[in-house]
């Protein structure tokens, strides 16, 4: 009787795991048909590549794809300053990352941009403010001719184009690491935001003073799309990279002041704008910072 009992026991233990390995594998297969397809080759119309470990894989999804996930709409507004209202056919970020999924490691997103910016938001900041991408406007896509040009003749939207709807500065409530506006944009990656930042403020970055901690912050926020920081973190559309920064702060103090003042007096063709916001407050804390960053990144004697 004892071995009977032993042994339906063991069956029922048997069972019991089958199925809930059957339903786990029924889950998962109704996660991966949820999912969206990526496509494997770039396809003929502009794409977006996604990258860094989503749930759906690595590949492409085109602006039709985009089109058809859950949560494209269209509304009527305005892309950026200076332009007149029109239909904007947007996908929530936070639709296209609930689309493709993401592991719970991954809580952070870069925008990456044929012209080497990026744009970093923690997925904290993506459902606060709620940035939309850009799939069509007026119901063309960009080969139109019709999109608005960044700047009147700056930059182009295309192929697509991040905003926050009602805020043309880039700086909506701005996050910790930057401007969100991503023109030019072709590539969305996932990111765990204390790997990404951790040349920043791992050893030997855990040393700087307080004034060179703030200057950090400050080089996160204005600087990072643009200027690679630690580590070759963040965008290099100036293709000045941190070393040169550096450099320039340890060495050439005031040319560092009037380039960062009046790009343009510096380098007539360039597109970084003026910062006439930064006083001399900011530039002893973004100077302390390059200044620092260098001393401690110096091979020992």
């Amino acid at each position: 009787m004892v071995c009977h009992l032993l042994l339906l026991s063991v069956l029922r233990a048997l069972l019991l795991t089958l199925l809930a390995f059957v339903s786990l594998a029924a889950a998962e297969d109704r996660v991966s048909n949820e999912l969206p397809v990526l496509r494997t080759e770039l396809p003929e119309e502009s794409s977006l590549f996604f990258s860094g470990g989503w749930l759906a894989g690595e590949g492409y999804l085109n602006r039709i794809d985009l089109a058809r996930l859950d949560g494209y709409k269209t509304i009527r507004g305005v892309v950026i300053a200076g332009v007149e209202p029109a239909d904007l056919g947007v996908l929530p970020l936070e639709s296209l990352i609930d689309a493709l999924g993401l592991p719970p490691e991954k809580d952070g997103i870069v925008l990456e941009c044929t012209d080497r910016w990026e744009s970093f938001m923690e997925l904290s900041y993506v459902a606060k403010k709620n940035p939309l991408l850009l799939v069509y406007y007026n119901g063309e896509d960009p080969t139109a001719g019709n999109w608005p040009i960044f700047g009147g003749d700056i930059e182009p939207l295309a192929p697509f184009y991040v905003f926050i709807e009602g805020d043309y500065s880039g700086f909506a409530e701005s996050p910790a690491f930057g401007m969100i506006s991503a023109t030019q944009m072709s590539g969305i990656r996932a990111v765990n935001t204390e790997i990404r930042y951790r040349p920043f403020f791992g050893a030997p970055m855990d040393q700087l003073s307080e004034l060179a901690q703030e200057g950090r912050s400050l080089f996160l926020q204005r600087c990072n799309n643009c200027h690679q920081g630690p580590g070759e973190t963040g965008g290099n559309t100036s293709q000045r990279p941190f070393q040169i920064l550096q450099l320039h702060a340890s060495f050439n103090e005031a040319h560092l002041r009037k380039v960062v003042t009046n790009p343009k007096e510096v380098f007539p063709e360039t597109i970084m704008p003026p910062h006439p916001d930064f006083e001399d407050s900011h530039f002893e804390q973004l100077i302390a910072y390059l200044k620092e960053s260098y001393q401690l990144l110096q091979p020992p004697p």
